[in-house]
């Protein structure tokens, strides 16, 4: 679980700023469209695997979509379009 400090809002800002204290926990930005025909992903339904999960996925060559459905190939979408955790952040 990643170590946030959380820093009160500023006069510029009305939300309070997350500083992470390592740079490689901070969120990674998903890729929201599929690259290969344009088409926009579905919502998100679960959560996000941690790192070692994720990494586990990618060494078993058995990865989760982003709506829960197991197993898949790293690379692919489930039956319901939804991309797997790995395609999604942009890891194959």
């Amino acid at each position: 679980m990643p170590r946030t400090s959380v820093l009160p809002a500023t006069a510029a800002s009305s939300s309070p700023t997350t500083i992470w204290d390592d740079p490689d926990d901070a969120p990674v930005p998903h890729v929201t469209h599929d690259p290969a025909i344009g088409r926009a992903y579905p919502d998100l339904t679960s959560r996000e695997p941690d790192f070692v999960a994720l990494a586990g996925q990618l060494i078993e060559a058995c990865a989760e979509a982003t709506d829960g459905c197991f197993p898949l190939e790293p690379d692919g979408v489930c039956a319901h379009g939804h991309p797997t955790w790995l395609r999604r952040l942009g890891v194959v």
